[in-house]
């Protein structure tokens, strides 16, 4: 069935989605079909099902929402045409992209589901996975975050991107993200 209209698009809807598809969910345009839809996986349940009742006008929501892979769990929202729109914000030729405008968009909520898609911390310092962004936007992405005094620096370890935190940046970043944190999922972010 090809949805011609669908649910509005909410705006805590909008940060967790904005957040996961830089932290690493996708937006699929299908070869067939005319709306594109939000594919998500992470190997903890707990993460994905709290995403997945954020967005849950965009899911059919039953036993089968979310399947288990070999060590992944993995979950598709409905086809709509919102989608087409997060997709033409997000992807050119089919690869993620990221600008400076797009990142000004962002909320704390954004920030922290970005973080824990995506990110991990240390004693002292705080990472942030953006391989998909390569090198170019792993800048952008850099510069954005020292111009919030959230220091930090892109680096490339083993042909993978990531943004590396200092100490001071990693406690600004964390000022920000960590009373964002369901209470489901602090736990896993001590």
């Amino acid at each position: 069935m090809t949805y011609q209209s669908g649910p509005i698009l909410k705006e805590a809807q909008k940060q967790t989605l904005y957040g996961t598809i830089l932290g690493g969910s996708s937006v699929i345009k299908p070869d067939r079909g005319k709306n594109c839809y939000l594919a998500m996986r992470d190997s903890n349940r707990t993460w994905l099902e709290y995403k997945i009742e954020i967005l849950s006008d965009f899911f059919k929501i039953d036993q089968n929402t979310v399947k288990k892979d070999k060590n992944t769990f993995r979950c598709y929202s409905v086809a709509f045409p919102i989608f087409n729109d997060i997709y033409a914000k997000f992807y050119i030729d089919g690869e993620k992209y990221i600008n400076k405008e797009m990142l000004e968009l962002l909320s704390d909520e954004a920030w922290m589901t970005w973080f824990l898609d995506a990110g991990r911390k240390s004693k002292r310092k705080a990472y942030l996975r953006t391989q998909k962004f390569g090198e170019e936007g792993t800048r952008v992405i850099a510069e954005y975050f020292n111009s919030l005094d959230c220091d930090c620096e892109a680096h490339k370890s083993r042909d993978r991107h990531e943004i590396v935190f200092t100490n001071k940046g990693a406690f600004e970043l964390l000022k920000y993200v960590a009373p964002k944190i369901p209470a489901c999922m602090l736990q896993y972010f001590d």
